[in-house]
């Protein structure tokens, strides 16, 4: 399966270690820091070289590649997208953004899937500047994010892959690690954090999880941090809206 997700560093923190993860599957990512949808669709519309493309969360080349020309120059099986992470809460960001995105990437990529990648709630003493939107709260933030991106994808009938879910089922649950499974009180810890939304990945996309383990990883966390989504998605709190961590 090949999966090209259309993001920024919170898609590179998901697809990092993906292909490791599950080697079924062939990922890039193509990476604007911070990138929104808004900014995507202006990038696609004018076919600007404005993109970092990734394998394992590095570039893959020195040079800014055309988001069109990746979409256009291989067969996608599956394309991911999202709003980035500050405005990933915040309704009126998405449209009419959404709507365009999702345009060019079905006359780039006409056999693709497209779905939507639902982020994370920063950490609770995470000193991002656009942490105000939510009053600095990160159980707001999550609520936020939960009702934003699900109307979004629902409105365009996208399925979304629950990372922003996942961690925060693993915030109340799991061991504690790092800054709330940060690293900076928003991106992904290295290696926890990346694990665990690789792991939400793999199984959104029914591959075979390997015995990966990143460099500096504890086996036996790993090991609880697998157990604990088996109990996330048994419980159906990656598919109801009304669940709660």
């Amino acid at each position: 399966m090949r999966i090209l997700a259309l993001g920024n560093s919170f898609s590179e923190d998901a697809t990092a270690y993906l292909e490791h993860l599950a080697p079924a599957l062939y990922v890039r990512n193509l990476h604007i820091p911070g990138c929104s949808l808004e900014t995507h669709a202006a990038h696609l519309a004018a076919g600007d070289k404005a993109y970092v493309f990734q394998e394992h969360g590095r570039a893959i080349q020195p040079e800014h590649v055309a988001a069109n020309d990746i979409m256009a120059g291989t067969p996608w099986d599956v394309v991911t997208v999202q709003q980035a992470s500050h405005f990933s809460g915040l309704p009126g960001t998405y449209e009419p953004y959404l709507t365009e995105v999702l345009a060019a990437v079905r006359a780039l990529c006409p056999g693709a899937r497209i779905v939507f990648h639902e982020t994370w709630a920063y950490a609770t003493d995470s000193t991002h500047p656009q942490f105000s939107h939510y009053h600095n709260d990160q159980t707001e933030m999550a609520h936020a994010i939960r009702a934003a991106a699900g109307a979004a994808a629902s409105a365009h009938s996208l399925e979304i892959i629950p990372s922003g879910r996942f961690i925060a089922y693993l915030r109340v649950h799991g061991p504690s690690l790092g800054d709330e499974y940060t690293r900076d009180g928003f991106h992904m810890h290295i290696p926890y954090g990346r694990y665990a939304v690789a792991l939400v990945w793999a199984h959104f996309f029914g591959a075979e999880v390997s015995d990966f383990v990143p460099e500096g990883a504890d086996p036996d966390v790993l090991r609880v941090i697998r157990e604990l989504y088996d109990r996330f998605a048994s419980t159906g709190f990656g598919i109801s809206d009304g669940a709660e961590p």
